[in-house]
């Protein structure tokens, strides 16, 4: 995720203190603060980065899955699902930095994840509407908003060498918090690329589950179909810092 937990390697011993887990300021994104919970059990598991990651993708397309069924409650459940999913991807590079695990697979590998779990929302949600609605026409919207997900993925790998960006992840992460102070001297255009781009990403999960609950998950289909594709052009067309 672009908005990561900071962690503080000075405090006490790496691995298992609390205290090096540093809570973020801001209440949203809402899935960095339920990150930072899920981060404090997980340091005391033994379990790798990687492996977190890798869990995080499973429950991320389990709830893909339960959109297929097309039904108010399995909608329900999925996007339950899928914001745990985002609150594990949150910890994968807190156990990273915690155990000394940060490499440039490690990185790559998040990035994938974080693709495949987007590309399977809208293709489970495609296919659910479908089957409920009867018109293969959602099922062309999930795809196309899919295809727009995958073209973002692909505009990153092929811009920016994802093993230089993980080399220089440290420190925009340290950084990260001179970032969020400074948020306010943005200009206008700037903020409002923030909202749309970078923070609609990190709720997504939410906003998942709200239209969900209202079963009203369909309006993800038309919005995604063209909200997709502005996300990959707004990549392509973003300066690399």
């Amino acid at each position: 995720m672009s908005l990561s937990i900071q962690v503080n390697l000075d405090a006490g011993k790496p691995g298992n203190n609390d205290a090096q887990v540093i809570r973020p300021d801001a209440l949203f994104p809402l899935a960095r603060q339920l990150g930072y919970f899920l981060s404090l059990i997980l340091i005391r598991l033994p379990l790798s980065a990687n492996q977190v990651t890798f869990i995080s993708m499973l429950v991320g397309l389990s709830g893909c899955a339960l959109f297929m069924k097309g039904e108010l409650i399995f909608n329900i459940y999925g996007a339950l699902l899928l914001v745990l999913s985002y609150g594990l991807d949150y910890c994968d590079g807190v156990i990273a930095r915690l155990k000394g695990q940060c490499s440039p697979s490690g990185a790559a590998f998040d990035d994938f994840v974080d693709w495949i779990v987007d590309t399977a929302i809208f293709a489970g949600l495609g296919y659910g509407v479908w089957t409920a609605e009867g018109d293969i026409w959602w099922l062309w919207l999930g795809l196309i908003a899919a295809l727009g997900s995958t073209i973002d993925y692909a505009v990153d790998l092929v811009r920016v060498n994802p093993f230089k960006l993980a080399r220089k992840a440290a420190e925009k992460e340290a950084a990260s918090e001179t970032e969020n102070e400074a948020e306010t001297e943005k200009t206008f255009g700037q903020k409002i690329f923030y909202i749309f781009h970078t923070l609609s990403r990190a709720e997504f999960c939410f906003i998942i589950l709200a239209l969900s609950a209202f079963d009203v998950v369909w309006v993800l289909l038309p919005v995604g179909a063209i909200g997709a594709q502005a996300f990959w052009l707004g990549d392509l067309f973003r300066k690399r810092g």
